[in-house]
């Protein structure tokens, strides 16, 4: 998934009414585009759960990003609920060393300036991501409110996804993905409930509420559902795409004599 955390400790982003404003403003569909378009890019998302993941719903869509547009009377109501009617200034992080997630910054801050959210980009160093987008003290430092960032599950299951994205338990002092910073009590019981269950259906069914709490605290922008094309030569042979890679199996490629 690519996506943007907001960072729910830096004011006034402690608002969830104001992380909201933020969701209504952007253009998803100009965050596609500044990847690649939907063929190169991927499909606009709407929630935090990819669809290879059981307890996924490609229908769910609390905050009506899949149709594409900035939904600017919604922000201006959040604005107004979160108490900053005229906006306010907020700085995006995004790695110097990645073209895509620059242009996907660029894409977010010319959409948040619609509702007079001044946004501000920092591009830091991205070979030092873990020790400065990924460490809570430094992030506070610089005043980050939203990180642009990537974020794919090392084994396939809701567990694998959501909990370094999630889990109170997982916020590290460097090399943290819960760059959010979310601390829900209710959310970390619901991990504890799935790592207990053995039926794979009810474990997928609290990854499902989980997904919904997370989407609806409002604090992630979840851009797109990657996708990447990939040619492969015809003279390939027992060529499939392994589930937990998302990628074809390289160690299991063969070549026809053809």
């Amino acid at each position: 998934m690519r996506f943007a955390s907001i960072v729910r400790t830096t004011a006034p982003l402690d608002n969830i009414e104001c992380r909201k404003a933020i969701i209504y403003a952007t253009d998803d569909t100009t965050v596609q585009a500044a990847r690649g378009g939907p063929l190169a890019a991927g499909d606009i998302a709407g929630n935090v759960l990819p669809l290879n993941i059981a307890g996924s719903d490609q229908n769910y869509d609390p905050f009506n990003m899949r149709q594409g547009k900035a939904q600017i009377d919604k922000a201006k109501q959040a604005l107004q609920a979160c108490g900053k009617p005229n906006g306010f200034d907020v700085t995006i992080a995004a790695r110097n060393n990645r073209a895509a997630e620059v242009k996907s910054a660029e894409a977010v801050q010319a959409a948040l300036k619609a509702v007079n959210i001044n946004a501000k980009i920092d591009q830091y160093d991205g070979s030092q991501d873990s020790a400065i987008a990924g460490s809570p003290s430094v992030v506070k430092q610089k005043g980050y409110g939203i990180m642009i960032t990537a974020w794919g599950a090392d084994y396939p299951t809701g567990s694998g996804f959501l909990k370094p994205l999630a889990s109170s338990k997982f916020i590290l002092a460097n090399g943290n993905f819960n760059r959010s910073e979310i601390k829900d009590p209710e959310i970390d019981k619901l991990f504890d409930d799935a790592a207990a269950q053995t039926d794979p259906a009810k474990a997928a069914e609290l990854y499902s509420q989980i997904n919904h709490k997370v989407t609806e605290g409002a604090y992630y922008i979840p851009f797109l559902f990657d996708k990447a094309l990939n040619y492969r030569n015809p003279r390939l042979s027992n060529v499939y795409v392994h589930s937990a890679f998302g990628q074809y199996d390289f160690q299991a490629l063969g070549v026809s004599g053809k």
